[in-house]
């Protein structure tokens, strides 16, 4: 009988506490959500987005050309490869 009524006492403290979970779950996640809408200083930034710089390659060959001619080094040009391989012909 002893027991029944300590687990009933038991029961009886721990049910406000179930009670009043809802109010805990409804501002749960709260501080995480605003630590990281603190750190995007432009939320709008994705829909301004430009579209990357172009360049032709005969500007960005000269550049570099003129970059190495700066530095007194030569821009090495690209080589035919040593090595001929025949695409066609019998045994």
């Amino acid at each position: 009988m002893k027991t029944i009524l300590s687990t009933v006492a038991l029961m009886a403290t721990m049910l406000p506490g179930c009670a009043t979970a809802p109010n805990w779950e409804r501002d749960f996640g709260d501080a995480s959500r605003l630590a990281r809408a603190s750190q995007v200083i432009d939320p709008m930034a994705s829909s301004r987005n430009p579209g990357p710089a172009t360049t032709d390659g005969k500007a960005a060959a000269g550049a570099m050309t003129k970059y190495a001619e700066s530095y007194g080094y030569a821009v090495k040009e690209a080589q035919p490869p040593l090595l001929a391989i025949p695409t066609s012909g019998g045994r």
